[in-house]
């Protein structure tokens, strides 16, 4: 693999690490600013799709590792 490969590789996995960083900060503050007013199950799927949106985040990442 080509220096240039190894930069861009590592780019795409630091900017896909930023973006599970604002995912969780973003999930945080909905949940701070208007969680009483979101049922509790809804928090919950909620919270499940971000975990999921995370994993498929991690997978992704995994190949530019």
């Amino acid at each position: 693999m080509s220096v240039n490969q190894q930069e861009s590789n590592y780019r795409i996995h630091y900017e896909m690490t930023q973006i599970q960083i604002d995912l969780e900060r973003a999930l945080k503050n909905i949940l701070e600013q208007a969680g009483s007013k979101i049922k509790p199950e809804e928090q919950e799927e909620l919270k499940k799709e971000v975990e999921g949106t995370k994993q498929i985040i991690e997978l992704f990442k995994s190949r530019y590792a």
